[in-house]
């Protein structure tokens, strides 16, 4: 239970008497992050850092909440790169203090060896090919809270910390076989299974810059 315990405290702080951020708008942010513990299926790629690229955008006048796009490059050789989508509420501490507490998905799409474009992987899936390369898909939900400090408009300073699960679903070889060709010729053929399993994968750490393009 110590999992959900941490978990639930990184999201509700805090349940203050505040007023919403009071200006709707777009915003982009650089940021750096730090994990000690970076655990995919049966590896741990520890002390792994990455550099993101978000865009967001805060509905004041609906839902008081800020939507964001993700993209980031790093945390191990064997990570092309991530992608997501994330959801935070926003509190107006002071006049330029914030804090954000959200969830978020993201996509590991792993630097597999030649399965590199989408395409090939759609067109083998529809037709049902025998695809030798499937790559590893890694599903990500992590629960933060930003904290954030205005600097002179439009730039403020923010700080990070979340804790991340992650439903892998991995491909393991399970052996070979001899199939018969069209033209009676043997074909080996590689027989695969997948291995789907869900898990705490560490926290994570983040500080950076964003810009406000208010409306």
């Amino acid at each position: 239970m110590k999992f959900y315990t941490i978990l639930s405290t990184i999201l509700l702080i805090p349940l203050l008497s505040v007023e919403a951020q009071t200006h709707s708008g777009f915003s982009f942010d650089l940021s750096g992050s730090f994990s000690p513990e970076l655990r995919f299926y049966d590896d741990n790629f520890g002390n792994s850092s990455a550099i993101h690229f978000r865009g967001s955008y805060f509905d004041r006048d609906y839902t008081r909440m800020e939507y964001s796009l993700q993209y980031a490059r790093g945390f191990d050789s064997a990570v092309s790169y991530v992608a997501g989508l994330s959801a935070s509420a926003v509190f107006q501490v002071t006049d330029k203090i914030r804090i954000k507490p959200g969830l978020g998905i993201q996509e590991f799409k792993m630097a597999d060896r030649s399965c590199r474009t989408t395409w090939r992987t759609i067109l083998d899936s529809i037709f049902d090919l025998d695809d030798q390369c499937s790559d590893d898909v890694h599903a990500s939900f992590i629960g933060f809270t930003n904290l954030e400090y205005q600097l002179a408009e439009p730039f403020s300073f923010f700080l990070q910390m979340s804790y991340r699960t992650i439903l892998s679903s991995v491909n393991k070889e399970t052996g070979t076989e001899l199939i018969t060709g069209p033209n009676g010729e043997s074909i080996e053929s590689t027989n695969y299974a997948t291995n789907h399993s869900f898990y705490g994968s560490g926290f994570g750490f983040s500080a950076g810059l964003r810009i406000y393009l208010w409306k």
